[in-house]
């Protein structure tokens, strides 16, 4: 059996279950969106008018709670395979309210999965973030779960524009990043020479973008340095992130990047983390199955300002004509990731029989090619 005919055997998912209309079908059909039901369901699922749940721990009497699409083995998953061409993940960052009120609302239309990348502080803290039920009932809908740490740092290295001389109390960055939480430990390095910092904000003048700390550095480090978290701090983010979306009931199965910055030693310890990230480089989103490592994987942003309708045609025609893992990325609380956009991209693959997977039923697939 070769690769394409085991990808057409494993690799759906659940995404191609049940007959979808195509754009064609539904404007025959007089029905545009081709759903027959209301745009807003919340409260079909939910006690509270305002469509949130403010339960945190995710338990449940209810068996079937805990089997999400994400959890089949492997022999389930190909039980609901039908004839794929591809295979295609779809990712949402930073966890909005809109995932739930929008993208989940739309892909339940057409009985296809998406990925949340989460950041659960955001989601403790702020109205406009998912709550944990919400994340929870798309998980139980099918939804994958990643990892964009607990409250969208910036993680890779970030490059300095100035020398940071012994004295000052500011780091000219290319991003100030770093500046986005008071307290945090840095690290400001070039070849020669480390130094820590503490933060205490961030802003910027005419020099440029600037990380403000608490207290001025103690050596000084050429404008050819760097400014990242310790390496520990690092790994202290990412164990405390999984742990709360864990304590939630949440299944974490891959990284997102914040900001795409995945720089330095970011890099390594990202990967010894987590088995499979979405935006480990800039550009592409077509991701070859040939030794693929998927904590090196790529994703192209499907947003308005950043991809036009002929570049969502194109990257799924290539997603069906190559032996490849496709990811594409938006971020729904942006004007940029419309209703419409989401749709097109969204029938441009099922038009293509390419199946809609989450992150976790594409490791499953990659699994068994590499089997």
């Amino acid at each position: 059996m070769d690769r394409r005919t085991f990808l057409s055997g494993i690799a759906c998912g659940g995404a191609l279950g049940g007959y979808v209309l195509t754009r064609d079908e539904r404007e025959e059909s007089g029905d545009p969106q081709g759903s027959g039901e209301p745009r807003d369901r919340r409260d079909e699922r939910t006690d509270d008018p305002n469509g949130r749940d403010d339960a945190s721990a995710g338990d449940s009497d209810d068996p079937s709670d805990e089997d999400s699409v994400g959890d089949e083995d492997a022999e389930s998953v190909v039980d609901r395979v039908a004839d794929a061409e591809g295979i295609v993940v779809f990712t949402y960052d930073d966890s909005p309210l809109e995932d739930y009120t929008l993208t989940y609302e739309v892909h339940r239309e057409y009985g296809v999965p998406g990925c949340t990348a989460a950041c659960p502080g955001y989601m403790e803290e702020r109205d406009t973030s998912l709550d944990p039920g919400q994340l929870r009932e798309m998980q139980d809908d099918g939804w994958g779960v990643l990892s964009h740490t607990y409250r969208h740092r910036a993680l890779g290295h970030i490059e300095l524009t100035e020398p940071a001389r012994e004295g000052d109390d500011r780091l000219y960055v290319q991003a100030n990043r770093h500046g986005a939480i008071a307290d945090d430990p840095l690290v400001v390095f070039d070849e020669g020479t480390e130094t820590t910092a503490t933060v205490a904000g961030r802003g910027s003048d005419s020099v440029g973008q600037y990380v403000e700390l608490a207290e001025p550095i103690a050596e000084t480090v050429g404008q050819s340095g760097y400014v990242r978290y310790p390496g520990s701090f690092m790994r202290e983010i990412l164990e405390k992130t999984d742990a709360r979306l864990e304590s939630w009931g949440l299944e974490v199965t891959g990284f997102v990047y914040p900001y795409g910055r995945y720089d330095g030693l970011a890099e390594e310890i990202v990967r010894d983390h987590y088995d499979a990230v979405a935006n480990h480089r800039y550009g592409g989103g077509h991701n070859d199955l040939e030794g693929l490592d998927p904590t090196a994987m790529r994703r192209m942003y499907v947003e308005t300002d950043k991809a036009t309708e002929d570049d969502v045609d194109a990257f799924m025609r290539t997603a069906a004509d190559e032996e490849v893992l496709a990811i594409v990325g938006g971020h729904s609380q942006y004007d940029t990731l419309t209703e419409d956009r989401i749709r097109y991209t969204i029938e441009a693959a099922l038009e293509r029989d390419l199946a809609i997977v989450t992150m976790g039923e594409a490791l499953t697939v990659l699994e068994h090619l590499d089997g």
